[in-house]
């Protein structure tokens, strides 16, 4: 019985989005090696209205959010059909993106209330699901363009480790990714993305990923002297013109 996969890129790149290039050669490397279906959705092209605070959806039995004329219901209903759920979005200011953000917002009623109970054990989520989903997976995949993994994504995974809980999502992370992607001919992309899909090859065949696989695909690919001359170089080319103005130029 095919499982469904059910991806969520955050980022307004959409296609350009450094993380969903190594996202799909992860996906790619599942379905090469289990029985899957995929289903990608850009959460930028989404009418997503922002949360009311109102919290309503925990005061329903149904705990449905109260405003009905947007695509969250029908976002919702996938994730909960979802075996594994990957977000795909990079590091923006140390932080999900803004859609990514309105997205989860909106998605509270999927939790439990807060009863003003004490915290629970390390480790758990501190609210819980309002429908298990004991098999449902979930997965962050993204890049940024520092090197200081532990440090830069301190307030997503913090964030994630409170809704999730801290063993409840699998974290893939690549830093330097600018780098990797527009420098060399895209050399280093295309090993990236290789190490992306042997992960994948490796979750469709385990239902996870081990530390060694997380620990490569975060190991930097340029070192601190060579990447800061990369940066330098971005933003000061001789002629005074932008660089990233060409980078979206060949994107498009």
């Amino acid at each position: 019985m095919q499982k469904k996969i059910l991806v969520l890129n955050g980022s307004p790149k959409k296609e350009r989005s450094g993380s969903l290039k190594l996202t799909r050669a992860f996906v790619e490397g599942m379905t090469e090696h289990g029985e899957y279906e995929t289903d990608y959705v850009h959460i930028s092209e989404l009418n997503i209205k922002p949360c009311l605070g109102c919290l309503n959806c925990w005061a329903r039995e149904d705990a449905v959010c109260v405003i009905k004329d947007d695509d969250i219901p029908a976002l919702r209903k996938k994730i909960e059909d979802a075996d594994v759920v990957i977000l795909s979005a990079g590091l923006f200011f140390f932080g999900l993106p803004g859609t990514v953000k309105v997205m989860m917002d909106r998605l509270l009623g999927m939790v439990n209330p807060y009863y003003g109970k004490p915290l629970p054990p390390d480790g758990l989520a501190l609210h819980g699901a309002t429908k298990p989903h004991p098999g449902r997976q979930y997965i962050l995949i993204s890049s940024c363009a520092w090197i200081e993994r532990d440090v830069v994504y301190k307030a997503v995974f913090d964030q994630l480790d409170m809704i999730l809980g801290k063993n409840g999502y699998l974290a893939l992370t690549t830093p330097q990714m600018n780098a990797i992607v527009y420098h060399a001919d895209g050399r280093r992309l295309l090993k990236k993305q290789a190490d992306y899909k042997k992960a994948g090859e490796e979750f469709a065949r385990t239902g996870s990923v081990s530390r060694e696989t997380i620990d490569l695909l975060a190991r930097p690919m340029f070192s601190a002297e060579v990447y800061q001359m990369f940066y330098e170089k971005m933003w000061r080319k001789p002629n005074g013109e932008y660089l990233l103005n060409e980078i979206s130029k060949k994107d498009n």
